[in-house]
């Protein structure tokens, strides 16, 4: 695995740790309200956790705020984690687990590209607005789903056959999703390049990816159907089976954690 696709691996899986999914029959908060109007806007929503409006509050906000003060894809969302009306909001990033003040950026179909707490650069807060495939990618890894991310070379190219295959394998179709992007689209250059996906194919390039962050693998349009079970099992990630063999197999390769 390349130094770029362990980085947004790891990317992944911390941003895991920052989501907790939250259930409720009681109506939406102002700034859920909030974040529904910005998403329709196609904008990108960066929530500002902080609990007293204190100097590295204000810093946060002031950075955000000149960041964004020229743009119309993003907007920018205080909430105060002792606010009672945002509780469920609240829970539902673990925010007060977060050092204070933090910032959530979420996209507009409600994947959260990163999270910065106590303080954050400009540089930082542009470069988590991510394209629509990596956006989509995002999201479906934090829904739990294992994704197959086909660089096309041409649109409407078809799939790969041995994508399709697993797809339609019932051990997969419920928990996996296809997400397509065109190789030479501009948009996409920087998350492709991040993931060393090549984009001078005359076929499809195929990213592995499971849940929460896994690189499972690149394989070029040829790739089987076995090929991706295999890797998918050797990766511990084939089944939702804590007990199953390819679990304990790929944890038994893995050094133990401290």
């Amino acid at each position: 695995m390349t130094r770029n696709v362990t980085k947004f691996a790891l990317t992944l899986t911390l941003i895991a740790t920052c989501i907790v999914q939250s259930s409720t029959a009681r109506g939406a908060s102002p700034v859920e309200q909030m974040l529904d109007t910005v998403a329709n806007n196609q904008q990108f929503a960066y929530i500002l956790f902080y609990r007293n409006n204190d100097a590295a509050t204000q810093s946060m906000h002031g950075v955000l705020q000149s960041t964004f003060a020229e743009r119309r894809d993003a907007a920018i969302l205080p909430v105060q984690i002792t606010d009672v009306a945002e509780r469920d909001l609240v829970k539902r990033f673990d925010a007060t687990r977060l050092p204070m003040p933090a910032v959530a950026v979420l996209a507009p179909n409600g994947a959260v590209c990163s999270v910065f707490p106590q303080r954050v650069t400009e540089n930082q807060l542009t470069s988590a607005i991510v394209s629509p495939g990596q956006a989509k990618c995002l999201k479906a890894l934090q829904d739990k789903k294992i994704v197959l991310l086909c660089a096309q070379p041409t649109a409407g190219a078809a799939i790969p056959m041995g994508v399709r295959q697993f797809m339609a394998d019932s051990l997969y179709q419920d928990r996996s999703t296809v997400v397509t992007v065109e190789a030479n689209d501009p948009g996409e250059a920087k998350f492709l390049k991040q993931l060393r996906v090549r984009t001078d194919q005359p076929t499809s390039v195929v990213a592995f990816m499971a849940p929460p962050g896994v690189m499972i693998g690149i394989f070029n349009g040829s790739v089987t159907h076995s090929t991706l079970a295999e890797k998918l099992a050797a990766a511990g990630k084939c089944c939702d089976d804590e007990n199953c063999k390819h679990h304990k197999s790929a944890g038994a390769s893995q050094p133990a954690r401290r």
